[in-house]
């Protein structure tokens, strides 16, 4: 169980879209920093969308940028971010 922590935006690179194709069936993507514009890339919103339950993002990020969050997106703030890196087993930084 990994947490794949991203903070570039889609628009920039490229590590997202290499994120989604190693991810592993229990595997957690959490969106910070520019990575929150992902919601505004629509293939890789549709990527997202698909992993159903398994995709967060950091509030104060996303507001701070005024992004939008979707339905599919769990929001947290810096607290939950902590919970998350407990429950999985490592956290990979992209």
């Amino acid at each position: 169980m990994i947490l794949h922590k991203l903070t570039t935006s889609p628009f920039k690179d490229l590590n997202l879209q290499h994120c989604l194709q190693r991810l592993a069936d229990n595997d957690g993507v959490l969106l910070s920093q520019d990575a929150v514009y992902a919601v505004m890339h629509q293939d890789i919103s549709h990527k997202l969308s698909q992993l159903s339950g398994k995709v967060f993002m950091l509030k104060e990020d996303a507001e701070a940028r005024g992004v939008l969050v979707n339905e599919y997106i769990q929001t947290i703030d810096y607290g939950g971010f902590v919970e998350l890196t407990l429950k999985f087993n490592k956290v990979v930084s992209w």
